[in-house]
Order: structure tokens, then C-alpha cells, then sequence
């Protein structure tokens, strides 16, 4: 089996073990990824002040206590919703939230410029291979919800 397909299959069995509300609501998925990963998710629209090279639309902090998701506040819901489920995507695929350690020592450090920092040192210009499976895997949850609730009216 290929990277590829052996990454698809991957998110297709994470995706068995969501609760995909239907109809779609961001908040309710959110609680049950909540409940899955047995820890509070908090939601927290931000100024996050994206550039097209270097700051993102979302971050996700992993504390020990809770997962935190800042996202922009200055853009359409729809758009929130797509970065809010990147951002969880990155937790349910496992992998880092590389601003855990930086974010725990300075609580008080707008998320925005805790951002900007990393991403002087990071660059976004070429997603990374956790990026572009954070891509895959939030797409695949939103073709969930749309294909149920299509079906649904259908039948």
C-alpha cells in the first residue's frame, strides 16, 4: 500500500470513531471530540492577523489541562469553520501542538503574536506533510456531514 492510500485509510478509520452531528453544527462536533478525547476544547475567535506567507488563520495549543483553538474572528463563518476543523484535525491525527511549552510559560501572550513568532522561524509558504494531511482529514469530516445531510433530503 502506498503512502498515500495508507494515510486515506487512516482518516477514514478516525473518521468511524467521530460523532459527525448532523445537521453539521462546528460547536456540537466540537463537544464530542471533547468527549472522545476525554478534555475540554475551547473555541476562541481572534485577531489573528494572517499574511499570505507567514501567520496562519488558526492555532491550536495543546495544554495539559484542555486543548485550546484560537481562529480568526475577521473573516466569514464558513471560513472559521474550515479552520476550526484544520486545527482539530491536527489534534485527531496526532500531532504536535508545537506551541504547548511556549504557551504555558507566557498564558497572558496574545495567541496571534505567539504565531507571528513561530512563524518567523517556521515559514509557511510550503505546507508541510502534517499540513497538508490536516487538509485531507478536515475535508474528509466536512464530506461526512454534507453527503448524511444530502442523503437525508434525498431520501
Amino acid at each position: 500500500m502506498n503512502v498515500r492510500k495508507s494515510f486515506r485509510v487512516l482518516c477514514e478509520e478516525r473518521l468511524r470513531e467521530l460523532t459527525v452531528p448532523h445537521p453539521f453544527e462546528i460547536t456540537a462536533f466540537c463537544e464530542s471530540v471533547s468527549l472522545t478525547r476525554g478534555r475540554p476544547l475551547v473555541l476562541t475567535a481572534a485577531p489573528m492577523t494572517p499574511t499570505a506567507d507567514s501567520c496562519p488563520y488558526g492555532l491550536w495549543v495543546g495544554f495539559d489541562h484542555a486543548d485550546h483553538i484560537y481562529y480568526e474572528q475577521n473573516t466569514s463563518r464558513l471560513h472559521q469553520v474550515a479552520i476550526i476543523l484544520h486545527e482539530v484535525s491536527h489534534m485527531l491525527l496526532g500531532h504536535p501542538s508545537d506551541v504547548a511549552d511556549l504557551a504555558e510559560m507566557l498564558p497572558d501572550v496574545d495567541p496571534a503574536k505567539v504565531r507571528h513568532w513561530l512563524s518567523r522561524h517556521t515559514g509557511f509558504t510550503t505546507p508541510s506533510a502534517q499540513e497538508l494531511q490536516a487538509e485531507l482529514f478536515s475535508t474528509l469530516i466536512l464530506e461526512r456531514a454534507t453527503t448524511r445531510s444530502r442523503s437525508r433530503r434525498a431520501g
